[in-house]
């Protein structure tokens, strides 16, 4: 049953609330777009109103029914009914053709560069949560459209968020950062001095329509878990 494997999957990978939590207390984000979200529906325990994106069968089918929200309003956070929204195929197509700046938060967690992708869904001043799993905290460094505005450390289930001594984050332990093309090469995440679990990321709206360019580097010196 699809509930079953909304439930599965939370067993397999860990359940993400408090995450999801801390980063929904900071940004105050009500509208969230998941690109290769696949069988994580925990943002709609922490959130009202999620588009999920996937190219997976299995996420298609579970989204497809009634389950999903069933299984939401028993788990919610909020007052409102949960609004739940699927968008099947790969989302470097599907998120171009999306509504322009409609949400408030994009999720990027193990799936590839989605941070080159969404700005354009993202509200002026939006936010992008991404870990470094694919190398997508580091291609949205690189990227002028982001600036880094907080990090999320986890131990023993807890997520601390914080914004003190950012400039320590996101710097190579052997220099210099490696570049958007060696990111896309290797799809590896790149060591750093002071990793985080997570990196909070805000759309600069003065580059919000722009592309990376081939070059970009702010430091001169679905692929489910």
């Amino acid at each position: 049953m699809p509930e079953q494997d909304f439930t599965d999957y939370i067993d397999r990978i860990g359940d993400r609330t408090a995450l999801y939590q801390a980063v929904a207390s900071h940004t105050g984000a009500r509208r969230v777009l998941y690109p290769g979200s696949y069988l994580d529906l925990v943002p709609s325990h922490v959130w009202p109103d999620v588009t999920y994106l996937d190219a997976d069968a299995r996420a298609r089918k579970a989204f497809q029914g009634p389950d999903a929200t069933t299984l939401a309003t028993r788990h919610k956070h909020y007052a409102e009914q949960p609004r739940i929204a699927f968008v099947p195929g790969d989302y470097t197509r599907t998120l171009a053709e999306l509504p322009a700046a409609e949400w408030d938060l994009v999720i990027s967690l193990y799936a590839g560069p989605v941070s080159e992708h969404a700005p354009r869904c993202l509200r002026p001043a939006g936010w992008l949560l991404a870990n470094n799993s694919h190398a997508d905290a580091g291609l949205a460094h690189l990227d002028p459209r982001y600036r880094l505005a907080a990090v999320l450390h986890h131990r023993s289930g807890h997520y601390r968020l914080t914004t003190d001594d950012l400039d320590r984050y996101l710097q190579p332990k052997r220099p210099p950062h490696p570049t958007r093309e060696q990111l896309h090469a290797t799809g590896r995440g790149t060591a750093y001095t002071h990793p985080a679990a997570a990196y909070l990321f805000r759309l600069d709206p003065l580059h919000a329509n722009g592309r990376p360019g081939p070059e970009s580097h702010r430091n001169p010196a679905g692929r489910h878990p």
